[in-house]
């Protein structure tokens, strides 16, 4: 049987490498926050091209959040196999894209409700 005052150090450095190699992941793409965008941005189109558009968009940020999302698993891999986020660290950091997209929908919502109130997106 171990000390009592080994365990709990031992505890509290498992929950610290935890924690540290949990940091050092790839962020959630949910937790990502959008960019603020302008809708005036969106202004010169019509509902039908806003409607397009929204399409795109939310085709561009669910791509770029199913990497975000694999980058994260493979993060915790390499972190089980190799204590370091070894994919994030070969490969692109995508979170401002996942902001601005985010950002971008939301204008494109904007502007399509005070426009175009009958159309949904």
């Amino acid at each position: 049987m171990r000390p009592v005052s080994e365990t709990k150090s031992r505890r509290a450095w498992m929950v610290a490498a935890l924690t540290a190699a949990l940091a050092a992941c790839a962020q959630s793409p949910d937790t990502i926050a959008p960019t603020p965008v302008e809708e005036a941005r969106y202004g010169y189109l019509t509902c039908a091209e806003m409607g397009g558009e929204t399409r795109r968009l939310n085709r561009d940020v669910a791509a770029l959040s199913t990497e975000q999302s694999a980058k994260r698993v493979n993060d915790a891999v390499g972190w089980g196999r190799l204590l370091h986020p070894a994919h994030s660290a070969r490969t692109r950091d995508i979170r401002s894209h996942i902001a601005l997209g985010k950002g971008e929908l939301e204008a494109v919502e904007r502007a399509m409700a005070r426009r175009c109130p009958g159309l949904r997106s």
